[in-house]
């Protein structure tokens, strides 16, 4: 029994290390963003275009408490969603490191996968009448990205800290600031986009307008928009703000050595008083 309580967390000790080795070491690159300020030297100013500053800070989200949600709210739910997706999925290089298993190092093309698992659904995709296979699009990159890419909250603040886990340090990073930036330049294209079927539909109206009053407001009204336009033009953060670029530890951080090899002892240790219980309680019936 003693040889037992002695051999069991060696036993457990050994299998850790073995699971070590079968899994492939991967890094978690993280960077942490915040919303972009309204005001001072590193904000990007008022989003609405108004005269008056102190009435914009009511219009800069219209509509019910409910219904409000800001621009870092936006980016939060478009970070893993179809349209940025969509921008990535013509970097080919970027696809085959999501996913190799549909990729053919050798042909240098796409094939389904060769996996028992895989050709399994594919059968049963194949019974059903559908078609087995294809090649991964913007929203296999969206449920890749809705399954992988971690956000959490920093303290109790606004800003979010995004992990994202590869075998490849220098990749995992990279995706980071290319999703990031990915984002960004949607929000900040569909801002450009309003902006200028805004101020095409007041320059339209400007040229029938005999009211000076109305003019004159109008006319104001597109000078502002000109203004958020001429901001947007500059390049600098929209809606998220960067305060820590994507980083990560020199050594693999999963799977963890200093954590699974002692709870392979343990879970060794357990196993083995579990077995002497149960031997004893068999024995005294």
């Amino acid at each position: 029994m003693w040889l037992l309580l002695v051999l069991s967390p060696v036993l457990g000790l050994v299998l850790a290390a073995g699971a070590l080795h079968v899994f492939i070491p991967q890094y978690t690159a993280s960077m942490v963003v915040g919303p972009t300020g309204r005001s001072g030297p590193v904000g990007m100013g008022l989003r609405v275009p108004t005269a008056n500053p102190v009435a914009a800070r009511g219009l800069a989200e219209q509509g019910t408490p409910e219904e409000l949600i800001s621009d870092f709210s936006r980016y939060l739910a478009l970070l893993t969603s179809v349209p940025v997706a969509e921008s990535l999925t013509g970097d080919e290089a970027l696809m085959r490191r999501l996913f190799p298993a549909d990729w053919d190092e050798q042909a240098q093309q796409w094939q389904p996968p060769s996996g028992l698992g895989a050709r399994l659904t594919q059968g049963l995709r194949w019974l059903a009448g559908q078609k087995p296979w294809m090649r991964p699009d913007a929203v296999d990159l969206s449920r890749h990205l809705k399954r992988y890419l971690v956000v959490d909250r920093v303290g109790e603040g606004p800003l979010r800290r995004l992990s994202y886990r590869h075998q490849d340090r220098d990749f995992a990073m990279a995706l980071l600031a290319r999703l990031h930036a990915a984002t960004e330049t949607h929000l900040r294209v569909e801002a450009q986009r309003r902006l200028r079927a805004e101020m095409g539909h007041v320059g339209k109206r400007l040229t029938t307008l005999s009211n000076m009053d109305n003019s004159r407001a109008l006319s104001g009204l597109v000078a502002e928009q000109e203004r958020v336009l001429l901001m947007l033009d500059v390049g600098l953060p929209y809606a998220a703000d960067a305060l820590e670029t994507p980083s990560a530890l020199s050594l693999p951080d999963w799977p963890n050595p200093v954590l699974m090899l002692p709870t392979g002892a343990v879970a060794g240790l357990t196993l083995a008083l579990f077995f002497i219980g149960v031997r004893h309680g068999w024995r005294r019936e």
